[in-house]
């Protein structure tokens, strides 16, 4: 007997193992990401009474949104000149306001993030001071403003290349106690926290637009930036329009993750593989199931001349 071969077994083998993989990938952690992960079903088993659990300060980075939220306007910090100022100072009612929380001790991630948005803005039709203002505000409570300082005359040389001049009055980095830090980062979803063992402090990198009137109205997500979305969302920020968060992708699927044992933010080939292999099993579906059909639309119509006999 001849072996015919099943090409609909062999592609339903195919997809079913594509599919398995990307379970895998999704689901799957490398021996870092478990060394890293916080209370676990495991863990709860073998330590019902939180014995080892990690302090609330070692556990979860991220942002939580809280679009529509307005920002309480009387926290007070200092400017980059050692005046006491409130948040809501800067809700003028006029331009909307981007703020990001970062700090000038930052070995590397709150430098790119803020030097690839001040490259981005250059390319706005947008300015800084005239359209909206920068807010940055650092995590860190021990931050002396003559650093901030520092900080606030790096970014507006960058940013006053070519046409942008006379735009340091739209820009604002601002230290503070670390209560008022807190309420502000609380109010705003933003969620991180001190590596003591680095000395350092674990965050994400995200901007969060907010209307001239306090409003939360977006989150800017990552470290690349489109110059044409910035415009829109800024348009729609200064209307008070509640948009959808931006680059969200890329954080939602953990390309980057912050590596406690070397104090740095890393890209992870795991995220690319989840989304190979959820590319691989959309297109495997999308090919078998026309197939599946034709081929029983196929046999029907074939039974339709099949001869018959009587007896």
């Amino acid at each position: 007997m001849i072996f015919q071969p099943n090409y609909r077994i062999a592609l339903t083998l195919a997809a079913c193992f594509a599919v398995a993989n990307w379970g895998g990938f999704v689901f799957g952690q490398t021996a870092e990401d478990q060394s890293s992960k916080t209370v676990t079903e495991t863990s709860k088993k073998s330590d019902p009474y939180g014995i080892n659990e990690k302090p609330k300060v070692a556990q979860n980075i991220g942002v939580d949104s809280q679009t529509g939220e307005f920002i309480v306007r009387d926290i007070t910090f200092h400017d980059e000149e050692n005046r006491f100022v409130q948040i809501g100072k800067y809700f003028d009612g006029k331009r909307p306001v981007m703020l990001s929380f970062n700090y000038s001790d930052c070995p590397k991630l709150c430098s790119v993030q803020l030097e690839n948005m001040t490259d981005t803005l250059r390319d706005t039709k947008f300015k800084v001071d005239e359209d909206f203002q920068m807010v940055s505000l650092s995590i860190d409570p021990t931050e002396q403003t003559s650093r901030a300082k520092k900080s606030k005359a790096k970014y507006v040389k960058r940013y006053s290349k070519f046409d942008r001049e006379n735009s340091q009055d739209g820009w604002h980095f601002l230290t503070g106690d670390e209560d008022d830090i807190q309420l502000l980062a609380d109010i705003c979803g933003f969620r991180y926290k001190y590596v003591r063992e680095q000395k350092l402090y674990s965050h994400p990198p995200v901007f969060i637009l907010i209307s001239p009137e306090g409003k939360i109205v977006r989150y800017i997500h990552g470290l690349n930036y489109d110059a044409g979305t910035i415009e829109q969302a800024l348009v729609e920020s200064a209307e008070g329009k509640i948009g959808s968060p931006i680059n969200i992708l890329n954080y939602g699927l953990g390309c980057f993750t912050f590596n406690e044992s070397t104090g740095r933010y890393t890209f992870q080939a795991m995220a690319i593989m989840r989304i190979g292999g959820a590319f691989t099993a959309i297109l495997l579906l999308g090919t078998l199931v026309p197939y599946w059909l034709f081929r029983r639309g196929t046999k029907k119509d074939d039974s339709d001349y099949l001869p018959t006999t009587a007896g």
